[in-house]
């Protein structure tokens, strides 16, 4: 499973969080999430057979604060990595998140963006089509940037290609393509939530 981290995380806050709570106490652990999905997945393909499947790796991609510009919310973040990386089928990818000009200005109001984990993670998909691996390749992810990747990844080799998210949310739908997609509820967010405090 390929998880694009900030779009599941943000888009689950969104959705689910009562108003006004902040995204650091509405994270969500990758591999509890990836595990969620494969049992509501069996749960829905449940005619003729369950179609169980084994959950062999997960791929997280996120962006990463600047140690320089953001030292705390840097150290918070590579807590979460070696937290969630514990699991040996769990990695964890950071790209430099993009600050603004202006930043540690007053006038400054711009947030830093990720910049590149779009790409990355369009690129892990194909290749982890391409290799043929493993038998499914599932994304994680509502960005319809992503789209043109998963289009590409569905039409090579004989590897599966399927998507996940959350209920409510826009599902993605590669043109020409018609994917399995497993969409998790409220309740499923619930389970999935990563409730370790990391502030230290």
């Amino acid at each position: 499973m390929v998880i694009d981290y900030q779009n599941i995380h943000l888009t689950a806050n969104g959705l689910f969080a009562p108003y006004g709570t902040h995204v650091k106490d509405t994270l969500v652990d990758p591999l509890a999430f990836a595990e969620r999905v494969l049992e509501v997945r069996a749960e829905l393909q449940t005619l003729p057979a369950p179609k169980l499947v084994t959950l062999a790796e997960v791929h997280v991609f996120r962006g990463s604060p600047s140690n320089a510009r953001e030292p705390i919310l840097y150290s918070v973040t590579q807590r979460h990595r070696a937290e969630w990386t514990r699991d040996a089928r769990v990695q964890v990818t950071y790209r430099p998140l993009r600050y603004p000009a202006d930043w540690g200005q007053r006038s400054c109001v711009e947030r830093p963006r990720e910049k590149g984990i779009d790409v990355m993670v369009a690129l892990e998909v194909v290749q982890l089509a391409q290799f043929g691996r493993y038998d499914i390749v599932v994304l994680a992810s509502h960005d319809t940037d992503l789209e043109p990747a998963l289009e590409m990844a569905a039409g090579v080799g004989r590897v599966k290609v399927e998507t996940a998210g959350w209920q409510g949310a826009r599902r993605l739908r590669p043109s020409g393509r018609s994917l399995w997609h497993t969409a998790l509820s409220g309740a499923d967010f619930v389970k999935t939530r990563d409730r370790r405090c990391y502030d230290r």
